[in-house]
């Protein structure tokens, strides 16, 4: 799927059903974090 036809797709979507897409990525991103796999991108830079 080409990012224009994802963007058609997810804009069609509820509001709710959006906020359901969010949980599961907010979930899949703490359990990344939980496991170590993140590269800690965000403390290369600092200032």
């Amino acid at each position: 799927m080409s990012k224009p036809e994802l963007r058609k797709k997810l804009a069609s979507l509820s509001f709710s059903e959006k906020i359901k897409i969010l949980e599961k990525l907010r979930q899949r991103s703490l359990a990344i974090a939980a496991a170590g796999l993140r590269s800690g991108q965000a403390n290369r830079n600092p200032k």
